[in-house]
C-alpha cells in the first residue's frame, strides 16, 4: 500500500544521481522503516505502551505465539493472527494494511465481504469478540 512517504521516498531515490547520492540516500532511511514483523509489532506496541502479558490478554492470540513474534522466531503470521493484533493494539487501517504488507499476508479487501466485516472493525477499533460478534452477525468464520 503506497502513502505519500513512500512516494516522497521514491521521488527522492529516482532523483539520485550518482553512488554518493545513494549513499546518502540509505542512510537516511537506515532503521527508520521497519521492514520486519518484530521490528513492526516491538514498534506499535512501545507506541501504545502495552507489554506482551497485554498483547496476549487484549488479541486472544496464544501467548507462545505473542512471545515469539516479538522475538522474531516467528515470522510470517497469518492474517488472522496479525488483525486480531491490530484490533487489539486499536492500530489504523493504513498501520494494519503495512503489518500484512510486512509478512506478505495479502492486504484487506474491501470487495470481500470478511475483509469489508474486518475493515469496518478496525475503523470503529472494535475489540476482538466484537470483531467475531460481527463476522458472526453476517454468517463469516471468526478470527482465529
Amino acid at each position: 500500500m503506497e502513502d505519500s512517504t513512500t512516494d516522497n521516498l521514491m521521488d527522492a531515490l529516482m532523483s539520485t544521481d550518482g553512488e554518493k547520492q545513494l549513499d546518502s540516500f540509505l542512510k537516511s532511511i537506515d532503521g527508520k522503516y521497519p521492514v520486519d514483523f518484530k521490528t513492526y509489532l516491538n514498534q506499535k506496541m512501545e507506541e501504545k505502551g502495552v507489554d506482551r502479558p497485554w498483547l496476549v490478554r487484549e488479541s486472544r492470540v496464544e501467548k507462545s505465539y505473542i512471545y515469539k513474534l516479538c522475538d522474531g522466531k516467528k515470522v510470517n503470521p497469518g492474517k488472522d493472527k496479525i488483525v486480531m493484533i491490530a484490533l487489539a493494539l486499536r492500530m489504523t487501517i493504513k498501520e494494519t494494511q503495512k503489518a500484512l504488507e510486512i509478512v506478505g499476508a495479502g492486504a484487506l479487501y474491501p470487495k470481500n465481504q470478511r475483509d469489508s466485516i474486518l475493515i469496518y472493525a478496525i475503523k470503529k477499533k472494535h475489540s476482538v469478540s466484537a470483531a467475531n460478534s460481527l463476522l458472526e452477525q453476517y454468517g463469516e468464520a471468526p478470527l482465529e
